[in-house]
C-alpha cells in the first residue's frame, strides 16, 4: 500500500470546502424549516375556517329540520 502525502495547504482547502458545504446545508435546512412553519400556520388557519363553516352548516341544518317539521305538522285545509 503506497502512502500518499497530503500537503497542509490541500488539507486546509478541503476543510474550508467542507465547512462551506455544511453551512450551505444548514441554511437550506433553516429555510425549509421556515417554509414548513409557514405551511403549518396556513393549515391551522384553514382548519379554523373549516370548523367555523362546519358549525354554520350544522346550525343551518337544524333550522331546515325545524322548518320541515313545522311544514309537516301543518294541517291541510278541508276539501270542499
Amino acid at each position: 500500500m503506497s502512502e500518499e502525502q497530503i500537503s497542509l495547504e490541500l488539507l486546509g482547502a478541503r476543510v474550508l470546502t467542507l465547512t462551506a458545504e455544511v453551512r450551505d446545508l444548514q441554511q437550506r435546512f433553516t429555510a425549509m424549516e421556515s417554509r414548513f412553519t409557514a405551511m403549518e400556520v396556513r393549515l391551522g388557519a384553514m382548519e379554523r375556517r373549516f370548523s367555523v363553516q362546519e358549525e354554520r352548516m350544522s346550525a343551518m341544518l337544524a333550522v331546515i329540520v325545524r322548518v320541515a317539521e313545522r311544514l309537516d305538522r301543518t294541517p291541510e285545509p278541508p276539501s270542499g
